[in-house]
């Protein structure tokens, strides 16, 4: 994130220290709700000081922070967001790629970790390792039950209900369990790389989300 976020970021971490224990939970739901509305980190944060300081003053003249939000979260977070500027096409195409870069990290970083061992083990008779049809579609269903599950957790941020917590946490166990068939069941090989040239690849991604993390808000 760019140095501003950081330092809105850290400024109103140590500002919700001064909130109470139902304070800093009510204010937690917003913040993940928030982060799943079209506006930058940087507006996010300046909403999240404005909400902070709110419930701050509410506890103060001894208000809870259902008193101070009403008892819709869901709409006092729209009515905010309704009224901050949205990110244009080309900032959300940034910060969507910012976003999956890191579990795309992963999963590279655990295929070069896989197919060392294998190297080391013997099963792999060079460094020259195979990619297969299951590597990437087990690597693509990954990425895809990641960013919905962060959009789950968004968007139903203020949902409490249990039935609905087990409903989207049998899918997401569904996808989970297709995309490790698939990585081990589907052997079809579409190209091979050097075990070299997978590491420096999977270097030069995570300088480029670096890069991309502190110039976009």
């Amino acid at each position: 994130m760019s140095r501003r976020v950081k330092e809105m970021l850290k400024e109103n971490n140590e500002l919700e220290q001064q909130l109470s224990d139902e304070g800093r939970k009510v204010l937690t739901d917003i913040v993940v709700y928030l982060r799943g509305v079209p506006v930058s980190m940087y507006e996010q944060e300046k909403v999240r000081r404005d909400i902070i300081q709110m419930l701050i003053d509410g506890e103060k003249r001894g208000t809870s922070a259902r008193e101070v939000i009403g008892e819709d979260y869901r709409e006092f977070c729209d009515s905010i967001v309704a009224e901050i500027p949205h990110m244009s096409r080309k900032e959300k195409e940034l910060a969507f790629i910012r976003d999956t870069l890191p579990a795309l990290i992963v999963l590279l970083v655990i295929w070069c970790a896989g197919r060392l061992a294998e190297v080391l083990a013997g099963v792999l008779p060079s460094f020259n390792c195979p990619v297969t049809l299951g590597n990437l579609v087990g690597g693509i269903l990954l990425l895809a039950g990641a960013e919905g599950l962060i959009t789950l957790l968004t968007k139903y941020a203020f949902e409490s209900s249990r039935s609905f917590d087990r409903k989207w946490g049998a899918v997401l166990v569904i996808v989970f369990i297709a995309a490790v068939c698939a990585n081990y069941l589907i052997t079809y090989k579409v190209f091979r790389i050097h075990l070299g040239l997978a590491v420096v690849l999977t270097l030069a991604i995570f300088v480029a989300y670096r890069i991309l993390d502190s110039n976009v808000d």
